[in-house]
């Protein structure tokens, strides 16, 4: 099959010419060992016949273009530096600074980092809680009510699958921001594949989002830090966006990273890659999970506070076992499998395209094999991991402030000065501006008493604004 990109590549590295030019391996992979030479012999710069990513009209325009088809947008921009750089591209573009946006509270860290930096006051909607605790979908009800209430927000911004897999209903929280003029983004950075094959539910751009953000190496067999916006929608201004991509993505973009792209967007549309024998090897492992007796194996879909949920992500809830998140993981690596991730209710398994019946059969026994040593015991009251605590100033202006430590106990009812958050998933228990509260603290002390570190606490205290 042809990778253009990848070709042209390999077919300049055989002409021998001599590159004046970055990077600074200047493509002699005998003399540096610690790189692999088979990247280091491609890794060129945006010399003459290989296209610019800021302003693409050659190789990159057309794979670009099929990416389009392949999703069913008006317009595509590649990104090498992952689903960030498209997520405050598309804030940036669409919201002025100062300016309001109606943003689910479970968003990624990455749209906190847009709201900071563009100074922009959030209108934040709170996710159904699904049983364990964790976030549910964002409901179009509460979307509408935001607009109602925040009648000058530029755009509704919302994460969809979250990192658990649970999917809103895109369909009609477009159909809410549409009544009022204002444009949709769905982070989908977990959900490339979705609408590529039956298995799987349909993604934000079949339900009308004006931008859809993916990574493309989280479930799809491209390389870490690859990603993709589509503009599609009612959206007009797409240059806007392509501008903002300009600034944010590097101006030196690897070329290797870009060839991963253009290969696999290439196989899915010719034939879509492997997407049927993951789909066919998920559904195998469901009948292979079925033998669980404590560990609780589901793919949320089940759950009240989900519209639907991404089957390609497997939580194993181990509250009923007398386990811990990373008691779980540990007992796993054990067998020889390492998670996705340790949450304070169980663990996080994301499958891919890359997998099997063989390697989702060797996940299954490992969970069986564990599963087994487990006796049952009381469930661990679930406590909500998402909240929206009271806002006093921005995150900008609470970060210019003075800061001191504090015992977390001490904290409640002061401003916090800084994020907390557990990464993964990058959701925020309290960002800075925001008045600590007992739910904020309740959902700390989760966490930490799971043994999971956090990023803003240490030793127990957390930093607060000195007034």
């Amino acid at each position: 099959m042809s990778d253009p990109i990848y070709e042209k590549l390999k077919e300049y590295e055989k002409k021998g010419v001599l590159p004046m030019h970055m990077p600074g391996h200047k493509r002699r992979v005998g003399d540096f060992p610690h790189l692999p030479s088979d990247a280091c012999s491609v890794d060129i710069t945006e010399i003459d016949g290989f296209d610019d990513l800021g302003d693409p009209r050659g190789i990159i325009k057309e794979s670009e273009e099929i990416a389009s088809r392949l999703w069913g947008s008006k317009r595509t921009f590649y990104s090498v530096n992952g689903s960030t750089a498209c997520v405050l591209a598309a804030i940036c573009a669409l919201c002025p600074p100062g300016g309001r946006a109606v943003v689910a509270r479970n968003c990624h860290k990455s749209v906190y980092s847009a709201l900071e930096l563009f100074d922009i006051t959030p209108v934040f909607v709170l996710p159904e809680t699904a049983a364990d605790g964790d976030g549910g979908s964002v409901t179009p009800e509460a979307v509408d009510d935001a607009l109602r209430s925040a009648p000058d927000a530029s755009v509704v911004i919302v994460t969809s699958p979250t990192y658990g897999g649970i999917i809103s209903d895109i369909r009609g929280i477009v159909r809410a921001a549409r009544a009022r003029g204002v444009p949709v983004v769905v982070d989908e950075a977990h959900g490339a594949h979705l609408g590529l094959h039956p298995f799987f539910p349909e993604g934000a751009v079949a339900c009308g989002a004006d931008v859809v953000i993916h990574s493309l190496h989280k479930t799809l067999a491209s390389l870490t830090g690859t990603a993709a916006l589509h503009v599609c929608g009612e959206l007009k201004d797409a240059d806007a966006i392509g501008r903002m991509m300009a600034a944010f993505v590097t101006s030196s973009p690897s070329y290797i990273l870009l060839s991963s792209i253009d290969g696999e967007v290439r196989r899915l549309a010719k034939s879509g890659g492997r997407l049927a024998r993951w789909a066919a090897a998920l559904e195998k492992m469901r009948d292979d999970l079925a033998g669980l007796r404590v560990l609780s194996a589901a793919d949320r879909a089940s759950d009240g506070a989900a519209f639907a949920a991404d089957p390609s992500k497997i939580t194993l809830d181990c509250s009923r076992a007398g386990l811990t998140g990373p008691a779980l993981a540990a007992a796993l690596r054990k067998e020889g499998v390492e998670v996705e991730a340790a949450l304070p209710y169980g663990v996080l398994a994301m499958t891919g395209e890359g997998d099997t019946e063989k390697t989702l059969l060797r996940f299954a026994r490992a969970a069986l094999a564990v599963d087994r040593t487990l006796l049952p015991s009381d469930p661990v009251p679930p406590v909500p991991l998402v909240t929206v605590p009271p806002r006093v100033l921005s995150s900008r202006e609470a970060l210019k402030k003075k800061k001191r430590r504090v015992p977390l106990g001490s904290a409640v009812g002061k401003v916090s000065a800084t994020y907390v958050w557990a990464y993964p998933p990058g959701v925020p228990a309290v960002v800075p501006g925001e008045t600590v509260t007992d739910a904020v603290v309740g959902i700390i002390k989760r966490y930490l008493a799971a043994g999971i570190a956090l990023k803003g606490v240490d030793d127990g205290t957390t930093e607060i604004i000195e007034y």
